[in-house]
């Protein structure tokens, strides 16, 4: 596992410099070496500063710290994004490119689709969170040191093509005789069943594009998702959830759990409009997403901490859904028991996928009763729950609690008159069922409007709505400055994204 994790580091550096070279050490890996590290890449990028960000701004976390408390007044600025950027485009997108090359060249096709699934994803986070980026020529090192940004309508096209390639080539045959290396199905799984599981993946992403895009080209997103819907070959189970695995060793466990729970556990605390929404609507899932502290909840409200400090160690924190199973101490931290009860980054599951055809069905006419739906992602996410915690840290009662309350959410949908006050109901629960994946709230959010949100008090002065895009990074603005657009800070964070309007 950490020879996994260096790999993730080391290889995107494989042709920077070839002087010097050791006739001793290879070039290059085996792909079946650089993709575990990959895989892991994105669980940890999608489990770090975006996951942070995307839960205090959906006020699923109220910050109670050094850098969380600013954050959660949108006081994020160019130099705290460094990071994220030079990891998805120097160590993600390049280690990715490589396996797909590598793969086809070497004939192991199946590799390569894999990696171009996971590719498509991390060019689909990276274009929503920031809007146009490069993309033509961002891995083009030696031939475009200052690239080009691409219009984010161009990149989402882009993106279905490097999905239809990947299926092409998850189609073809393969030289490793075993998926190896593969850690989000396993190595040992049937090849016949991994195509499967990755092909379900690429059509689920193509799905999250097409709804993404929806108010751009209704007609053309309904017409896409329709024959995804015919094709039948969707995330519809949890067992072929889109999640990405964490282990027990130093540096290779869920980073939920570390940021929360060992390193800066008085960082964040649950958002009192969160815990609020799931205690009057009696959400059975409170327990297993949110922990208690000294026997109740504690939460506090977004941007508070900026004049009153909250300095109790007591504070409710992910809760043992989102990051582990284990034991739950009196001041509402989690201890992780072993490398089997780690959580894992949930990046597209069932529940994720028929909530997204339920937003479809109501919203564009797309095949499906959207009521069906709706309560076909509300009970995948309750099967999820229970799966994943079993019976030694499932509430008591929580499959009956939560049918009652599935059967009474979708009585309130079917009651709603109106194809908005409908999208409410559904999106307020998808917003519950996103916790731990706060990225998708986000896209919900500016996409829909809900849940409804006010804003954090004391925001950052010029900022009068939650953003609706994170700021170019100073190393950009520095480096590739002609191309940078919306470099006007804190002004740029309030321009829509390409997909909002």
């Amino acid at each position: 596992m950490l020879l996994a994790i260096a790999l993730a580091v080391v290889s995107s550096c494989d042709d920077f410099l070839d002087v010097n070279t050791n006739p001793n050490n290879l070039p290059t890996s085996g792909v079946q070496y650089i993709l575990p590290g990959a895989e892991l890449g994105v669980g940890f990028v999608m489990g770090n500063t975006i996951q942070l960000v995307s839960s205090l701004w959906m006020q699923q976390m109220a910050g109670t710290g050094t850098q969380s408390d600013p954050y959660d007044r949108y006081n994020i600025g160019p130099a705290d994004l460094n990071n994220e950027w030079n990891t998805i485009y120097a160590n993600l997108l390049d280690d990715l490119r490589q396996i797909k090359v590598q793969g086809r060249e070497e004939g192991n096709f199946i590799h390569a689709g894999i990696a171009g699934v996971l590719e498509a994803y991390v060019w689909a986070v990276t274009t929503d969170i920031w809007g146009d980026v490069p993309f033509q020529q961002a891995l083009a090192f030696d031939e475009a040191l200052n690239p080009e940004y691409d219009p984010q309508q161009e990149i989402y096209p882009s993106i279905i093509t490097i999905l239809d390639e990947a299926i092409a080539d998850l189609n073809k045959t393969n030289v490793l005789t075993t998926p190896a290396g593969d850690l989000i199905f396993g190595e040992s799984t049937p090849m016949s069943t991994t195509i499967d599981k990755w092909t379900r993946v690429a059509n689920s992403i193509k799905l999250k594009v097409y709804l993404q895009s929806r108010k751009k080209n209704p007609a053309a997103a309904a017409t896409r998702i329709n024959e995804l819907i015919a094709q039948d070959r969707l995330i519809t189970s949890n067992a072929d959830n889109f999640n990405v695995p964490f282990f027990a060793s130093a540096g290779a466990q869920n980073p939920l759990y570390m940021y929360n729970h060992l390193t800066r556990p008085n960082d964040m605390i649950v958002s009192t409009r969160f815990l609020d929404s799931m205690q009057v609507l009696n959400d059975p899932r409170l327990p297993t997403i949110i922990t208690q502290a000294g026997g109740n909840y504690v939460s506090y409200d977004n941007g508070l901490y900026t004049v009153l400090n909250f300095t109790s160690a007591n504070r409710s924190r992910w809760g043992l859904y989102i990051v582990g199973r284990g034991q739950t101490a009196s001041n509402g931290t989690v201890t992780v028991g072993n490398a089997n009860d780690q959580a894992p980054m949930r990046l597209i599951t069932a529940s994720t996928v028929y909530y997204w055809l339920a937003e479809a069905a109501l919203t564009l006419g797309t095949t499906g009763n959207p009521a069906a739906l709706y309560r076909q992602a509300l009970e995948a996410n309750f099967s999820d729950i229970s799966t994943f915690l079993g019976s030694t840290y499932t509430p008591a009662n929580f499959e009956a609690n939560g049918q009652a309350y599935i059967s009474s959410r979708v009585a309130a949908f079917t009651a709603n008159p109106s194809t908005e006050g409908k999208l409410n109901v559904l999106i307020r629960d998808k917003w519950v069922s996103s916790a731990g994946n706060a990225y998708e709230a986000y896209n919900d959010y500016r996409r829909t409007g809900y849940p409804q949100l006010a804003l954090p008090q004391n925001a950052l002065a010029g900022v009068n709505r939650i953003p609706t895009r994170w700021p170019y990074v100073q190393n950009e603005i520095q480096a590739n400055r002609e191309n940078v657009p919306l470099r006007d800070y804190p002004a740029g964070l309030l321009v829509p994204v390409w997909w909002m309007e």
